[in-house]
Order: C-alpha cells, then structure tokens, then sequence
C-alpha cells in the first residue's frame, strides 16, 4: 500500500501536541547526550513518529518504509530517523530508504527469530579482519522488544547535518549475523562480532564494527554474485542480534530459498 503525501501531511497536522511534547522528552531523558540537534529537532521527530505510527495501525501493517532521502520534505516536516528506530524497537519493521529488500529481510528474521534489524552500509579493514557497518538508523533494543535498551546519544544526521537521529552504542563480543533477501530468492548471510561502536564524523551516526573470519574474502564476494541494480542494493545489508547462520540455511530449505555465504 503506498500512502500519497497528502494523508501523510493530514494525519501529521492532526498529531496531539501533548503526545508529541511527551515523545520528546522521553527520548531526551533516555538519551546519555543531546549534542547537536534542538528541541525542536527532536519534536519534529517524535510527530513524525506518530503520523507512522497512526498510518501503519489505519493500514493493519506489519511493516513501512520510506523514500526518505529522495523526495520527501524532511526539512518541513522532520526526520524519520527516530520513529524508525522505535518502531523496530517495538517489533514493527521499518526500513529507510525504500529499501523493500531489506524490509523483507527484517519481516523474515522477525518472525523466525524475533528481533529487530539494523540497515547498514558496509567499510571493509581487511588488514584486521574488520567490517565496520554503518547508518544513521538503528533499533535500541536489539534483543527485541523485551529485550534491554543499548545506551544511545542523540545526535544530527551525518550527511545533511540536520534534524535527529541516534548514535547507537552496541554491546561487544555479541556475535552477529548480516543478511540480505536479493530478488525474493536468495539470502546473503554471513556472521561475526561486534567489536565496538566508533565515534567519529563520517559515515553515519550508528556504527557497528565486527570482526569476521576473512575480510578480504567478504569484500572479493561480497554480493554473491547475484546483486544487481543501484547504490541501496550493493550497500544496504541488515545486522541482527545472534548467530543466525545454520537456522537460515535450514529455513531456506523450507521457502525455498538460495542461501549464499558472503565470507
């Protein structure tokens, strides 16, 4: 179901401002820091939130997605980047960029195995073995919806430097899986672990660094061969919590799909 932008913008007006004011303050309350962004950033936010929140419940959806960073007014309205993380938090799929692949992928490991993806651009070391995954959209509970809250400071978004989004900080020595669904037929699977979440201003805001087996191979394979299309497509890879290498594999069994080890 796409959403026209006119009802977008008619349920944002209708948002009660009381639900908004108490939005914000909750994420600024939770939050170890506020650095760059205003109050106001934050509150466009949270109403943001809300008009998706408001959409996905009228639609009885299970998952969004939005075409954030190539036509909608964010500038006028607010950045999504919050609300998506609450509503992975939550349980509810939400995927920037519209990215549908990814989505998939994180409706897949939510039913299977109930916890929450982060959509993420890839940096390979291949000197130490290390893949640092990054984007300025993350879920805080990684565990799931029941899970605890990674600790997160609030900051701007990296490549505009404007509105809100979160610096994630993940729990290390977790281990990882990093998956893809290409073309509703095959997954992109590998696995590793977290080794710490850098600080420094480029990229995006939340990043993951892993360790893996072999980092060169992962970059020499990395879309298995079977990835076409545009930048979203040959970047985006989405992590979870857990090493979810073998239950993928068996799973594919059962739908049918291709499973293909980047590493």
């Amino acid at each position: 179901m796409q959403v026209e932008y006119d009802r977008f913008k008619k349920v944002y007006d209708s948002i009660d401002d009381k639900l908004v004011e108490a939005e914000t303050k909750e994420w600024i309350r939770g939050a170890d820091k506020v650095i760059e962004p205003s109050r106001d950033d934050i509150r466009n936010a949270s109403r943001v939130y809300f008009t998706m929140k408001q959409l996905i419940t009228e639609e009885k959806a299970r998952a969004i997605t939005i075409n954030c960073l190539g036509g909608f007014p964010l500038d006028q309205y607010g950045y999504q980047c919050l609300g998506f993380s609450k509503l992975n938090d939550q349980g509810i799929v939400a995927a920037c960029e519209a990215d549908m692949d990814s989505a998939l992928t994180m409706l897949i490991f939510g039913y299977a195995f109930g916890v929450p993806g982060f959509i993420s651009d890839p940096v390979f070391d291949t000197s130490t073995n290390t893949v640092i995954h990054a984007h300025c959209v993350s879920a805080t509970k990684m565990d799931g919806p029941n899970g605890p809250r990674c600790p997160y400071d609030i900051r701007n978004h990296l490549e505009r430097y404007k509105g809100a989004a979160l610096r994630v900080k993940y729990r290390v020595g977790q281990p990882i899986t990093c998956a893809k669904l290409i073309n509703l037929e095959t997954m992109l699977i590998s696995t590793g672990k977290i080794i710490g979440s850098p600080d420094v201003d480029r990229a995006c805001r939340s990043k993951m660094a892993t360790r893996v087996a072999n980092a060169r191979k992962m970059l020499d394979n990395w879309g298995g061969g079977v990835v076409e299309g545009g930048m979203v497509e040959h970047l985006h890879r989405v992590l979870f919590y857990g090493d979810h290498l073998q239950n993928i594999k068996n799973l594919g069994v059962l739908m049918g799909l291709k499973v293909i080890e980047e590493a």
